[in-house]
């Protein structure tokens, strides 16, 4: 019985064949499988397999997008996508894993993170090694840390995945003004910005 059903799935969705000419009906059938097959993958995967974004999740993601489309097409045999598209995976484990537990290895594989931004200072090195422009670093700290200039900006950094993250100034607040009135003391803070 298991062994008909499997018969009939794979006659379904033309699995022993490579074909340029599937039929549509064929195509959707593949579609709705291989929809499915992507789902359970990337829950499988790990969450940032395409929510962390690095150029090593982003890789992975095309070449797996890649073989899944061959595979709804027909231009590779069912099989033989479903196998590739799990040694990937592993595959993508396997360096994630090396990469969480050797911080060399992580570095060789995602680079690290860079200073653009020390105590209002650019580092030009760092922003010409990036491909950095003073423009798009103004933009991020404008986005990320709500100021306008760079002096009220302690550091910045490329991070691994590319975004800018941006560490503002805090300034310490003042005492104004200590004031006594019946017995009641009123102390008045300012933080200045």
């Amino acid at each position: 019985m298991l062994q008909n059903l499997w018969e009939n799935f794979v006659w379904l969705i033309g699995g022993k064949e490579i074909s340029e000419t599937l039929p549509v009906w064929q195509i959707v059938v593949r579609t709705i499988v291989i929809y499915i097959v992507a789902l359970l993958i990337i829950r499988v995967g790990k969450r940032r397999f395409m929510g962390g974004f690095s150029s090593f999740d982003i890789l992975l993601g095309f070449i797996v997008g890649s073989i899944l489309s061959r595979g709804i097409t027909g231009a590779v045999r069912f099989i033989d996508m479903f196998f590739v598209v799990a040694v990937l995976v592993v595959l993508h484990w396997i360096i994630s894993t090396l990469s969480f537990y050797s911080d060399k290895f992580g570095n060789l594989i995602k680079n690290t993170a860079r200073k653009l931004v020390v105590d209002g200072e650019i580092q030009e090195d760092a922003m010409r090694k990036s491909k950095i422009g003073k423009n798009d670093l103004m933009q991020a700290v404008r986005e990320e840390a709500n100021v306008d200039s760079l002096d009220k900006v302690k550091t910045a950094y490329l991070e691994r995945d590319g975004n800018i993250t941006v560490i503002p100034n805090r300034r310490e607040p003042r005492l104004i003004q200590v004031k006594v009135e019946e017995g009641v003391q009123t102390i008045k803070i300012i933080i200045e910005d």
